[in-house]
């Protein structure tokens, strides 16, 4: 990796984590009162996070030990990570960008994770809305005899 990337992830790193738990705890802070329904999405947001993280480092270890194979498998399996789940919000990001700045340094995974998060919002917004909404008009439907 080129020193410019690890001057430049420096300053992005902090940067990035500053703004995105920013955006968990503006998340987290709508709840107000509702002191069950804030603790339920502040566990969900942490699985989120480590989940994320734990993908990541799965990733960064698999290439950094020369198992490319499995790097690659994990990489190529993002799309359906990204449908499965909304890794478009803040927590996924923080968790997988953090895990893999410890093999990459600070600026190629955020372009890994900016592009991942407009991959799964993309699918999010039209495939999974679009599955959702055949099948409920598959539910709602009277069978043709």
């Amino acid at each position: 990796m080129p020193t410019i990337s690890n001057w430049w992830g420096g300053l992005t790193l902090p940067l990035v984590a500053y703004i995105l738990t920013g955006r968990v705890q503006r998340r987290l802070s709508a709840f107000g009162a509702q002191a069950a329904q804030a603790d339920e999405a502040l566990r969900v947001a942490a699985a989120a996070m480590v989940g994320a993280a734990l993908y990541g480092a799965a990733m960064a270890l698999g290439f950094s030990t020369g198992h490319d194979a499995v790097s690659s498998f994990l990489f190529t399996a993002l799309p359906l990570v990204g449908l499965l789940f909304p890794v478009f919000r803040a927590e996924y990001l923080l968790g997988f960008i953090a895990a893999l700045s410890m093999v990459f340094g600070g600026v190629l995974p955020l372009i890994i994770a900016t592009g991942v998060a407009i991959m799964s919002l993309v699918l999010h917004a039209t495939i999974r809305r679009g599955v959702r909404w055949l099948y409920a008009r598959r539910a709602t439907s009277t069978p043709v005899m």
